[in-house]
């Protein structure tokens, strides 16, 4: 039990460093039982929610993560709107067989997505779809390419590319995007503290992405 104990207090410790997590406005419970860690709870952001697994599994004596976290959604759904809005994503992007994909979501807002698709691209791009809808606080992407492909950097930033050129707030033509081992560095100047979050964010979205630098400056 001691070194239970102390495996959360390590993470606790962890999550309170890393300022990206905002430990403060979140409500995370952490448990820990023969190394294998379970994370529930809410967090603020997208951003809180993939690093808080990651901290989690740094912490020596730590088996495994259980990531069963939510996002606080900035405007709260219901189940059968947020599946409707979720077609509705699908549906209008024509470079995806809406058709493959099987989508479920539960009454607290969470997303499953099953099926296949034919890119890596298609799949991040599904993912990002959800989490742009205001009411979802978790998406469980469980789609697989066919037939598969490797990923790699160039692939990563190409799709966080071609994502951003899709986000109304963004336009990923003003500033550079870098990529090395997954994580993502933004630098360059866009026109406005709505565009850089925007843009920080949209890379959050992206699965496959280790972490986020935004270097952009506004003005």
């Amino acid at each position: 039990m001691n070194a239970e104990r102390e495996i959360i207090r390590q993470i606790e410790g962890a999550l309170t460093r890393d300022l990206r997590v905002n430990l403060p406005a979140s409500d995370i419970a952490i448990t820990c039982e023969g190394g294998h860690v379970t994370l529930s709870g809410t967090v603020e952001s997208v951003a809180a929610k993939r690093l808080t697994p990651r901290l989690a599994a740094q912490i020596q004596g730590v088996k495994t993560v259980d990531d069963q976290l939510r996002v606080i959604p900035p405007n709260p759904m219901g189940d059968l709107e947020i599946a409707e809005h979720v077609r509705h994503a699908l549906i209008q992007e024509r470079n995806i067989e809406e058709q493959n994909i099987t989508i479920e979501t539960d009454p607290d807002g969470g997303v499953i997505l099953r099926g296949h698709v034919r890119s890596l691209a298609q799949i991040r791009l599904s993912e990002v779809l959800c989490w742009w809808i205001p009411g979802v606080t978790n998406v469980r992407n469980l789609l697989v390419v066919n037939p598969p492909e490797q990923d790699n950097d160039e692939e990563l930033k190409d799709n966080l590319i071609t994502i951003m050129e899709k986000d109304v707030l963004v336009n990923p033509k003003k500033f550079r995007l870098e990529v090395q081992k997954g994580v993502v560095t933004l630098r360059g100047h866009v026109d406005s503290p709505i565009e850089k979050s925007a843009a920080g964010k949209d890379c959050w979205y992206t699965p496959g992405v280790i972490d986020v630098v935004n270097d952009l400056t506004v003005g």
